[in-house]
């Protein structure tokens, strides 16, 4: 069974989208295990070092899909994405139900930019997410 690892921004735990997401997910790769980072909220290693906790979740898949938020890789997305390319591993984009494989390190904002990002998002508001994204 492959594993494959969800790469999405922290804002859209828990959302509408993230659930249409992980269904595009299941029907494009049938018979995959999807590791949703939002899963392990509240996790004690995952408090204690978030972006190494999910570095190695990604290490045991065998598949990235990831999302931009607004146009942009945020950056637990970005260091995420960029270690599993380092890895050898297969990454896809997804966006619009569309997959597109990816092949080279992506560029992505910062820490401090991805919290202002965030700021102006209110992770309740679905439908600012259907005419935005």
């Amino acid at each position: 069974m492959t594993n494959i690892y969800y790469a999405h921004p922290m804002k859209l735990y828990g959302t509408p989208w993230e659930q249409k997401e992980l269904a595009q997910i299941r029907k494009k790769f049938p018979r995959c295990r999807i590791v949703n980072p939002a899963s392990y909220e509240g996790h004690p290693d995952k408090l204690k070092d978030t972006v190494g906790f999910c570095l190695k979740l990604v290490e045991n898949c065998q598949v990235v899909v990831f999302r931009r938020f607004f146009g942009k890789v945020t950056a637990g997305v970005g260091k995420e994405v960029n270690h599993a390319l380092r890895l050898g591993k297969t990454v896809h984009e997804i966006e619009n139900g569309r997959f597109r494989r990816v092949n080279e390190r992506q560029s992505y904002i910062s820490r401090a930019r991805t919290n202002r990002l965030y700021n102006r998002f209110d992770r309740n508001d679905f439908q600012t997410l259907k005419n935005k994204f």
